[in-house]
C-alpha cells in the first residue's frame, strides 16, 4: 500500500521531470531559429548567375547599343510582354576591310527587374581570343628594307632570265610593252647603246576595262601611252608596286581639249590577281619588275601600253572609234614600240611565267 507520504513523492518527481523536459525543448528549438554569427565585412554575396538565351554570329562593330534614355519616356516591354530589343546594326562596311567576323553572346538574367529587362553583353561569355590584345600593326617598311628583303631570290631569278635571252645582266636601260588585248607585258633590256633584247614576256592576271584610252576617274580603263615610272611603293595593298605617271603631258593636254576634269590617276603595276585599272602581274612577276626598276633607276624605265600589237596592226584601224584624237595617240605608241622586237607567235610562244 502507498502512503499519502509516498504518493507525494512521485507527483513531485513527475511535475518536475515535465517541467525540465519543456525547458529543454523550449532551449533546443530556440538555438535551431537562432542564425549563425557573421562577419558582415568578409561576407561574399552570391548572385544568381546568368544565363547566355542564343548565340549571334556578328561582325566585331557591327551591333551598337543606344545611348542611355530617360526609363520614363520608354517601355521596357512591348504590348506582348516581351523585352524590347535596344540594339541597332551600323552602315555597312567596305567588302575591301575584310574585317574578321566573331561571336559575341547576348544574355539577360532569368527574373530581371523590369527596369533592365534588356538584353546586354556580359565580359565573362566572351570567348578568349576576344579578350585577347589585338596584335600590333605592321610597321611600314621602307624601300630599302623591301628591296633587301627581295633582292637576293629576285636577282636570281632575273639573271636566269636574262641568260636564257642572251640578254646582257644586269641591264642598263628596261622597257616595259603592254598589250591590253593580248594581257601581256613584254620586258625589254639592253647595255649601254646596245640593241634591244626581249627578256621575258609576263601575263597579265587582271586588267579591267576595254580597248581605248582613259578618260576620267573611274572609268576603269587601263591607260594608253607612252609614260614613265613615277615611284616604287614597298608597302602596297597588292604586295609591291610600281606607280605609272598617267596622266602624262599628252593626257592633260587633250583632257584641256575635250573639257575633261578629273582625270583619275594611282595607276599601278602589282601583285595579286585584283584589278581596277591597273596591271595585276600576280606577286613573283611584280618582285621582279620591282627589283628591277629598282636596280637600273626609275629614269631608265618606259612603259608602253597599247590597246593591241601596233607593230603588226595599222594604226588607224585601231584608232576606229572614240575621241578624234585618238589616230594621234596610236601613231605615237606605233612608233615608241617601233625599236622593240616583237615575241614570236603565239603558237611558239613559251615566255609566260607560271
Amino acid at each position: 500500500m502507498l502512503t499519502s507520504r509516498r504518493i507525494e513523492f512521485l507527483a513531485y518527481n513527475s511535475v518536475a521531470a515535465l517541467v525540465g523536459a519543456a525547458v529543454m525543448l523550449v532551449v533546443l528549438r530556440s538555438a535551431m531559429m537562432q542564425p549563425p554569427h557573421v562577419d558582415h565585412r568578409a561576407v561574399r554575396v552570391h548572385t544568381p548567375p546568368r544565363t547566355a538565351d542564343r548565340l549571334v554570329f556578328v561582325k566585331p562593330g557591327a551591333v551598337r547599343l543606344p545611348a542611355p534614355v530617360d526609363p520614363e519616356l520608354r517601355p521596357s516591354l512591348s504590348p506582348s510582354g516581351h523585352p524590347i530589343e535596344t540594339a541597332s546594326l551600323g552602315p555597312p562596311r567596305d567588302a575591301e576591310a575584310d574585317a574578321p567576323v566573331s561571336w559575341s553572346t547576348e544574355t539577360h538574367a532569368a527574373s530581371p527587374p523590369p527596369e533592365s529587362k534588356r538584353f546586354q553583353v556580359l565580359p565573362s561569355l566572351r570567348l578568349p581570343w576576344q579578350t585577347a590584345k589585338p596584335a600590333a600593326p605592321r610597321r611600314p617598311a621602307t624601300l630599302s628594307a623591301r628591296l633587301a628583303e627581295l633582292s637576293p631570290s629576285v636577282s636570281i631569278r632575273l639573271a636566269a632570265k636574262f641568260q636564257a635571252a642572251k640578254a646582257a645582266w644586269p641591264p642598263v636601260e628596261v622597257a616595259l610593252v603592254a598589250i591590253k588585248d593580248e594581257r601581256a607585258i613584254e620586258l625589254h633590256a639592253r647595255a649601254t647603246d646596245g640593241p634591244w633584247t626581249l627578256v621575258h614576256r609576263y601575263r597579265v592576271l587582271a586588267a579591267s576595262g576595254t580597248a581605248g584610252p582613259k578618260l576620267r576617274q573611274g572609268d576603269r580603263q587601263v591607260p594608253e601611252g607612252v609614260y614613265g615610272i613615277a615611284f616604287l611603293n614597298p608597302n602596297s595593298a597588292y604586295h609591291v608596286s610600281l606607280r605609272v605617271n598617267y596622266p602624262n603631258a599628252f593626257d592633260r593636254q587633250m583632257a584641256a581639249h575635250d573639257g575633261r576634269k578629273d582625270l583619275g590617276g594611282d595607276i599601278m603595276i602589282h601583285g595579286k590577281n585584283l584589278s581596277a585599272g591597273c596591271l595585276a602581274m600576280g606577286d613573283e612577276a611584280a618582285e621582279e619588275l620591282f627589283v628591277l626598276a629598282a636596280q637600273v633607276g626609275l629614269p631608265h624605265v618606259k612603259l608602253v601600253i597599247a590597246p593591241t600589237d601596233l607593230r603588226r596592226a595599222e594604226a588607224s584601224a585601231a584608232a576606229r572609234g572614240g575621241p578624234e584624237w585618238v589616230p594621234r595617240l596610236y601613231a605615237d605608241i606605233a612608233a615608241a614600240m617601233a625599236p622593240f622586237k616583237p615575241a614570236p607567235s603565239k603558237g611558239l610562244l613559251s615566255f609566260f611565267t607560271k
